[in-house]
């Protein structure tokens, strides 16, 4: 009996020391306990072609006058004819916008009166269409105190193209994993999905088309009198510029 006791007690040490000693943080066994299973990234970017066919035009309009009544009258009356004149060529009342003007005052060399009062309003004008353009080039031919001062485009189908690039990133994903389950005779199941912010930016060329806009601001008034009354050339795509939309798409799948 105390044989097999003595037995006993010396296998035992040799049993406990059989069993592999687990450490690590909670991570580490999870992954011991539970292997994950294979899981894999396929990724894919898309782009689109687009056409700002929006564009809104800033008119700064000034009137000067003696006294600070009449100045503020003066502008008053001046936008309101603008306003009326681009009202009958086609562009919505909406579409038209005042922003808060502001005054300042001009001194002569003596005294501390001022000699005039000076009205500076800003009119921000959306277009949809070259020929609306037009007028307002010609408005500011037409009157010394109006001057184009900015121009930036817009895209009214923003939301459609972005969806656009999106189902053809997604596309291009399940093309490679059909790809990858023929080629390596698996089969990948879809268990989440990341997508990068959709960009959009115009091109190179909308820059240019934005200063040409404004050219007619910088030149001499004569000049842009006699070059207003040729017509703006008209683009082949009837619209304003280029606009391109990217983005991607990253789906990670198990492999079973």
């Amino acid at each position: 009996m105390k044989q097999y006791l003595f037995a006993s007690l010396l296998i035992l040490p040799l049993t406990l020391h059989a069993a592999p000693e687990l450490k690590g943080n909670p991570e580490d066994l999870r992954g011991f306990l539970h292997p994950r299973e294979n899981i894999i990234n396929i990724s894919a970017e898309a782009e689109e072609t687009a056409y700002s066919d929006e564009a809104i035009i800033n008119v700064l309009v000034t009137t000067e006058e003696k006294t600070l009544s009449q100045a503020i009258k003066s502008n008053t009356v001046l936008r309101d004819k603008i306003k009326q004149t681009l009202i009958s060529k086609g562009i919505p009342t909406d579409k038209i916008n005042n922003s808060n003007f502001s005054s300042s005052s001009e001194y002569g060399w003596f005294g501390d009166e001022p000699d005039s009062y000076k009205i500076m309003n800003r009119m921000a004008i959306e277009i949809s269409a070259e020929s609306q353009l037009q007028t307002i080039a010609t408005l500011a031919d037409e009157y010394d105190e109006v001057k184009l001062s900015a121009t930036s485009f817009k895209h009214s189908k923003k939301e459609a193209f972005t969806q656009k690039v999106k189902q053809k990133a997604l596309d291009k994903v399940m093309a490679k994993k059909a790809y990858y389950e023929q080629a390596l005779g698996i089969t990948l199941i879809p268990v989440s999905f990341n997508e990068s912010n959709i960009r959009h930016q115009a091109t190179a060329g909308a820059n240019v088309l934005g200063r040409a806009v404004m050219v007619e601001a910088e030149l001499d008034r004569s000049y842009s009198k006699k070059a207003s009354a040729a017509p703006i050339p008209k683009a082949t795509n009837n619209s304003f510029d280029e606009i391109k939309y990217r983005g991607s798409i990253t789906v990670q799948f198990k492999v079973k």
